[in-house]
């Protein structure tokens, strides 16, 4: 079993560690991560040009490599050039916050398991909940619990999972839920216009999050982390809506 791991947050994060550490158990481990954090990224992919690329020593990783580029890249050359061995599942963290709602849009996290699920590789997204001391080791062995299952899923390449993990031990934990249900996440910017040097800029300061959801939704992802459970969402990539395809033909 072969095995690659990336990220978002970085090569150094103390997330990929812990996968690194959890997933060893279950074969050879490949790293591919960007070298410094590329946080909401999303599914951003270097099509032409070049990306610099470093070899790194990471504990329990067969091989590791630091690039300067996307999360999607990651994957992308990690499955496609970087190893002669045949890559048998993708596993993208853990992400520091969760990844919920329309954030899964915007995440480098996700979009590092969905380039793998283009090619057909099955794949895991995980994200831990803030809070003080976060607890990844939690989050990876619940990965490692979960990617076991499904790896043993017939239907395995058809999806990917989207893990989110509260922040807390082992023991305290829940349980797993599977969702059905997204909350509603509001991000305001608080945007400001500036001026430096005759150059008009827009100052994108700290994002505020609000979130809408049934504190009681035991399908809904943010509610199930919220009460201690893991939350796992099945996630594909076909973005045409079935139920409006007559509406859309009759309009036209």
């Amino acid at each position: 079993m072969n095995i690659l791991i990336s990220n978002d947050d970085g090569i150094n994060s103390a997330g990929i560690k812990s996968l690194a550490r959890a997933f060893s158990r279950l074969g050879n481990v490949y790293v591919v991560a960007p070298e410094g954090e590329r946080s909401s990224n999303s599914h951003h992919l270097t099509c032409v040009g070049k990306v610099k690329i470093e070899k790194r020593d990471l504990e329990n990783a067969a091989e590791a490599y630091a690039l300067w580029g996307t999360p999607a890249d990651c994957v992308y050359l990690g499955l496609d050039f970087l190893f002669k061995d045949r890559i048998d599942l993708v596993v993208s963290g853990i992400n520091i916050g969760l990844n919920v709602s329309t954030d899964i849009v915007y995440s480098g996290t996700i979009a590092a398991a969905r380039e793998a699920y283009i090619h057909r590789i099955p794949s895991v997204a995980v994200s831990i909940d803030y809070g003080k001391d976060v607890d990844f080791d939690t989050a990876g062995e619940y990965a490692l619990m979960i990617a076991q299952k499904y790896l043993q899923d017939e239907k395995r390449n058809d999806y990917f999972l989207n893990i989110n993990v509260p922040n807390l031990k082992m023991a305290e934990v829940k349980g797993i839920r599977v969702c059905k249900n997204m909350a509603v996440l509001h991000y305001d910017n608080n945007l400001s216009m500036i001026n430096e040097e005759g150059i008009s800029y827009i100052r994108i300061n700290d994002v505020i999050v609000s979130v809408d959801y049934d504190p009681e939704d035991l399908e809904c992802d943010y509610s199930v982390v919220k009460k201690g459970y893991v939350a796992v969402s099945p996630l594909y990539n076909y973005h045409i809506h079935q139920e409006y395809l007559k509406h859309v033909e009759k309009m036209l």
